[in-house]
């Protein structure tokens, strides 16, 4: 029986290869995706946080209830403020929410007690 040199790969050798990596390539292309969507969320909440922040140190001069927008750079934040009684007598509850985007789905809420 004459040997044969087996020098190459096989067609289904090299299918198998590229299956391997294509399902390696698409995990990891998943993985980036994820991690960049939880990045860009963190970092709409912190800004979120930081406008809330920002607003509260505004209210603390003269507490009202209102509804709006920041300005630029931040246009598509908006806030709202609430301002309710606090659980103790003489103190009051301020509330703000900053969402971000039409859709709303990322926030930040802050409450602060003071006296009223």
């Amino acid at each position: 029986m004459p040997r044969r040199n087996r020098n190459g790969f096989t067609l289904l050798e090299v299918l198998v290869a590229l299956a391997i990596a294509g399902g390696l390539l698409i995990s990891i292309i998943e993985l980036v995706n994820h991690n960049l969507s939880v990045v860009n969320r963190y970092q709409t909440e912190a800004v979120a946080g930081m406008l809330a922040r920002q607003k509260i140190q505004e209210l603390k001069q003269s507490p009202k209830e209102e509804n709006g927008s920041f300005p630029e750079p931040y246009a598509d934040y908006e806030y709202s403020t609430k301002i309710e009684d606090g659980p103790l007598p003489g103190l009051k509850s301020m509330v703000v929410v900053v969402t971000h985007g039409t859709e709303g789905r990322d926030s930040a809420s802050f409450r602060v007690f003071y006296r009223g």
